[in-house]
């Protein structure tokens, strides 16, 4: 029902379209419904869209245009509405703003981020979009802001935005949106964490105030084990209940709260208290005092008793005290502006702003600017409101002064002067709003066990200023209670250790540990309930238990003890140290890194330049410094058909990291530049090649310690290589050894070089995510051969190193990954494996691994034959046509260049939904009709 007209839906039809298509329907863009409903017709269904209804609007260029609402959902066959907020992100949007994340070694955005969320983190989390990964993106932003979904939507782009690293190359990552988005999506697919307090029994301390500085506090006393008592004068949320609902949804700061409460034990009351400091004799052993600024400002003009303060008024504004009206808001601020605009949306006639700034001095945000504009404010700019006019007891218009700011000067109140002659009396106003900010109610000094948060001692802040305040005045308690051994803490239990003082203000200069400047509220404190490893990823080692089933490769990142001590300082289980060879020339050549695109790289580079005499030397400090971790090293040895010559070669090598007291060694059969010029370009390319040098190694070498042959994917069958290799193994059935697969893929690169005639060719191993499918192929092609396998060859993220070890691989070796994003990736790749774990239902890495076996490939003639179609989300078209390449012609535009699927074409290949950037596209089930429509014979 629109506007009191019914409209029908059918398949594939949004709600703006099919209003626009009826004849009962307005073309206006533009339409209020709290509730909208079809009327069931052919293949229709019934729902029902809460919220704002405001369709998209077509003008691409209209950057103030809201980005998805209600409306725009599909009709689909047995669907239900599920309402978009104009919050959060599609699904198309949030991979692109995520994909243009850098994951910066420095994390400017943490570092600015006054809670010290991690955007960095918190984004690569979501990359892989699995349930599971919304989960620990959730867990990390509500473990640093507990108020991270109304942050997400309310926080400006002064915080983390603005030290986001695109910024000055083009535009920053769109972070709160994201966040709001990982919140949001968390909830709706009920995966939200649940954190569970790390002590019990605790003292009672009261939070007298239940805004965002109280709500941080609450959350950081609950989790160290506190009983916490909230005491809130008005309704929970404090001034963020205040927010209206077009910058913050009420559900969102609800759920936030909910999730506060449920942190441990926390208890809301309603009660307004005089004397926080009496509170001491209730009971409580420390009071923390988050009353925020609660008293509106005021202009101090004649007439301003008929004014109503901006609170009154954001609390209120459901009232209709301002439709038809019109409305004066004085302030050129925050608050200002949400009254202004609220006043706009409750039908007010006119609505105009009166501030002594200039609309581009204004403290706003470019969300807030664009909303004044979007909603039709009028405003007045360098102007003072002098009195307010009544007649009658009622407002009957103002009287204004214009202001001038001298020249060169930066605006400050205190700066501007009158202008004579300038006085203007405005008898068009009937409604005004004063809205210049807030201070305490009354002063409060911080006493022995009373801890003052928040705006009460810092002024106006954001909300995520006011978090971080309520944690640290939480540390402050906690620091207390720890000092005085409060009583009632019981059982002889002490507080968790109590992190330094975190508050930076009116300390100098303070700055990260990459230099970068921290802001000026700043709180370290992190929930401690968040399990980031709900799984433990123990694996096993040819008998010895690691931490993790992830490795380094042989490669740049293990080239040498520095980066394997960086390595294992970042948390890696273990690593192998990159190639090396004794009496050897080795050359590397310059510029021997290849880049395909943004994930897919290859190297021309086989070997470390360090003699095997310094990489056993290391060896050996590795193993003294990190007796825990997997130090294994690679070798080889020569190829020259001279069988005895080479034989001594290969196993010199193995005695002297045996010596050294390796915990395994690699041996690289696999280097694309390492060819024997023989029965293959590459070593292992030759079953018999291979399977002798695997015999030369083992029938001399320890067998305790562990061998691994790398072997490429590069030939025509993999089986017969590795069947090779198993029946020398079982030769040496007291042998600890293996197979690492795929190694890098032999490519051909091209660049400028000397040549005149054309670019220089160069064979490169190609890595990343384009070798990973080669991978996978391999490791399944020799996954039921019984030989032990140390997967490598492509992985970037924990979701692929998971297939190979559901392939079977016992281990994974990362490389690219960790080129490209640093050692400290690791603790995303275990994160993430360990939640997947959990989601999956798995208690151990060991459950996981051959999970994908037996028969890991399915049949090609097994695979489905019913043919789905494809369908279009009208609202996020952006008319671009390239759908309308489709190889079978079965898509086409309508007048308004929306596209359109011919179901008697289409074959349901799914490339145009793979392909469309806006998620516009997608593919369904076909009706009965579009069923027997298709015509392929």
């Amino acid at each position: 029902m629109v506007r009191g007209s019914r409209c029908s839906a059918m398949v594939g039809i949004t709600m703006p379209r099919s209003r626009q298509r009826s004849t009962a329907c307005s073309r206006e863009r533009r339409f209020v419904s709290s509730v909208t409903s079809v009327a069931p017709s052919a293949h229709c269904i019934v729902f029902a869209a809460d919220g704002r209804s405001e369709s998209q609007p077509k003008h691409r260029h209209y950057r103030g245009a809201p980005r998805f609402w209600p409306c725009a959902r599909l009709v689909s066959l047995g669907g239900s509405m599920t309402p978009r907020s104009p919050f959060t992100l599609t699904d198309a949007r949030l991979a692109a703003e995520v994909a243009r994340c850098e994951y910066c070694e420095a994390k400017p955005c943490q570092g600015a981020c006054p809670a010290d969320c991690s955007p960095a983190d918190f984004i690569m989390a979501v990359r892989g979009g699995a349930p599971s990964d919304f989960r620990r993106a959730a867990g990390m932003i509500m473990a640093a802001n507990p108020l991270g979904g109304v942050c997400g939507a309310v926080c400006p782009e002064t915080h983390c935005m603005a030290a986001c690293a695109r910024a000055t190359f083009d535009t920053p990552v769109e972070i709160p949106a994201v966040q709001a988005t990982i919140i949001a999506k968390a909830r709706a697919l009920g995966v939200m964490p649940e954190f569970t307090a790390t002590w019990a029994g605790g003292p009672r301390v009261a939070v007298v105030g239940g805004g965002p500085a109280g709500a941080g506090a609450a959350a950081v006393l609950a989790q160290a084990g506190c009983r916490v008592d909230v005491l809130e004068a008005r309704a929970a949320g404090g001034m963020a209940g205040l927010i209206p609902p077009f910058r913050l949804e009420a559900e969102v700061l609800a759920a936030d709260l909910a999730f506060v409460a449920a942190l441990g034990e926390v208890h809301v009351q309603e009660r307004e208290v005089a004397d926080p400091e009496a509170l001491l004799g209730e009971g409580y052993a420390a009071v923390v005092v988050a009353t925020g600024l609660s008293q509106p400002l005021r202009l101090g003009i004649p007439g301003e008793e008929l004014a109503r303060p901006w609170t009154a008024f954001l609390a209120d504004r459901a009232s209709g005290i301002v439709a038809d009206r019109r409305v004066a808001v004085v302030g050129g601020g925050a608050v200002a502006a949400d009254c202004a605009e609220t006043a706009a949306a409750a039908g007010a006639a006119h609505v105009e702003l009166f501030a002594l700034e200039k609309l581009s001095e204004m403290p706003l945000t470019d969300k807030e600017r664009a909303g004044l504009l979007r909603a039709g404010v009028h405003v007045s700019g360098r102007t003072r409101v002098a009195a307010v006019l009544a007649d009658g007891g009622a407002v009957c218009g103002l009287l204004t002064r214009k202001v001038a700011l001298p020249a060169g000067e930066a605006f400050h109140p205190s700066r501007v002067a009158d202008v004579i002659g300038s006085e203007q009396t405005r008898a068009d106003i009937d409604t005004v709003i004063v809205a210049i900010g807030a201070r305490a109610a009354a002063p409060r000094e911080a006493r022995p066990g009373v801890v003052v948060a928040g705006d009460a001692v810092n002024g106006p802040t954001t909300v995520v200023e006011a978090v971080a305040a309520g944690k640290n005045a939480a540390l402050d308690v906690l620091a207390w209670i720890a000092g005085h051994r409060a009583q009632g803490w019981g059982h002889g239990i002490e507080p968790a250790p109590v992190p330094e003082p975190t508050v930076v203000a009116d300390h100098g200069p303070r700055t990260t540990d990459h230099g970068s400047p921290l802001p000026r509220i700043k709180s370290f404190a992190i929930l401690p309930g968040f399990r980031r490893l709900p799984v433990p990823l123990t694996a096993d080692f040819f008998g010895r238990a690691i931490a993790s089933p992830f490795l380094l490769s042989a490669a740049p990142p293990t080239d040498g003890y520095e980066q394997m001590r960086k390595a294992y300082e970042a948390g890696w289980a273990g690593g192998v140290m990159k190639t090396a060879f004794d009496g050897v020339p080795v050359h590397i050549p310059s510029r021997y890194m290849f880049a395909f695109d943004r994930t897919t790289f290859a190297n021309c580079d086989n070997v470390s330049g360090h003699a095997l005499e310094r990489v056993c030397r290391e060896v050996e400090r590795l193993r003294r410094e990190f007796p825990d971790r997997l130090t294994l090293a690679s070798t080889g040895g020569p190829v020259t058909g001279h069988d005895e010559f080479d034989r001594c070669g290969w196993q010199a090598n193995t005695a002297k990291l045996e010596a050294a007291g390796a915990c395994g060694i690699e041996y690289s059969l696999s280097c694309p530049q390492g060819g024997d010029g023989t029965k293959g370009d590459i070593v292992s390319q030759d079953a018999a090649l291979t399977a002798e040098i695997v015999g030369w190694v083992l029938e001399s070498g320890d067998p305790s310690v562990p061998k691994l042959f790398k072997l490429t994917g590069a030939v025509t069958a993999i089986a017969p290589i590795v069947t090779a290799i198993r029946e020398v193994l079982a030769r040496h059935p007291a042998a600890a050894a293996g197979v690492t697969l795929a190694n890098t893929f032999p490519t051909l690169a091209f660049r400028p070089g000397a040549k005149e005639r054309w670019e220089e060719g160069i064979v490169v191993g190609m890595s990343g995510a384009g070798v990973t499918p080669i991978s996978n192929l391999t490791l399944a092609k020799v996954a039921d051969l019984g030989v032990v396998v140390s997967g490598n060859g492509g992985p970037m993220d924990y979701m692929a190193a998971a297939n190979f070890l559901a392939l079977g691989a016992r281990t994974v070796q990362f490389c690219s990954a960790v080129m490209k994003y640093g050692v400290g990736v690791v603790g995303e790749l275990h994160s993430g494996l360990s939640h997947l774990l959990e989601a999956r239902g798995l208690a151990s890495v060991a459950e996981l691994v051959g999970r994908a076996l037996p028969g890991p490939v399915t049949d090609f003639m097994q695979l489905p034959a019913e043919k789905p179609i494809s369908q279009v989300e009208a609202e996020l078209c952006v008319h671009c046509g390239n759908c309308t390449r489709c190889p079978y012609l079965a898509i086409a535009l309508d007048a308004e260049g929306v596209p359109h699927t011919d179901p008697e074409r289409c074959v349901g290949c799914s490339f145009c939904t793979l392909m469309c950037f806006t998620g516009a596209l997608a593919m369904r089930d076909r009706t009965p009709a579009e069923a027997a429509a298709l015509r392929e014979a």
